[in-house]
């Protein structure tokens, strides 16, 4: 048993030259453990909150994007219903264009009926009617 006190004591007394030594290194060692003793139960907390943000951004992506799909799909119907209205507004005016041409055939005919002895005259008048250019002609 004096043989244990005996390397206890001497193991004690190279432990405490070490300790003086290099005090600063178990300083820094001991300083570190506390931090991370006394900071753990903290980073708990810390961990906790950053869920539940991450949970309030995901809801907040979701509804952002369920949004945009939402503006998409009525975008999408205005486009569609843009284009039916635009392919009506063609067509009326291929059907009027067409009326108007016939009508015009008509009023060009009569005109040309009417004015048959007489081109110089007609001339005048398809030029006042139908906005076309009347050149006078040297054989009057």
């Amino acid at each position: 048993m004096i043989e244990f006190w005996l390397v206890a004591k001497i193991w004690s007394a190279k432990v405490w030259e070490f300790a003086k030594k290099y005090w600063k290194i178990l300083a820094a060692v001991a300083y570190t453990v506390f931090v991370w003793v006394f900071f753990k139960s903290h980073a708990d907390k810390a961990k906790a909150a950053l869920g539940i943000k991450d949970k309030a951004h995901k809801e907040e992506v979701e509804t952002l994007t369920s949004a945009h799909q939402k503006e998409i799909a009525l975008r999408d119907e205005e486009l569609d219903r843009y284009h039916q209205i635009i392919a009506q507004i063609e067509k009326d005016y291929e059907n009027r264009k067409e009326e108007l041409s016939d009508k015009k055939r008509e009023e060009v005919k009569q005109l040309v009926a009417e004015n048959s002895e007489n081109p110089s005259n007609l001339s005048k008048l398809l030029s006042e009617r139908f906005g076309i250019t009347h050149v006078e002609s040297g054989e009057e």
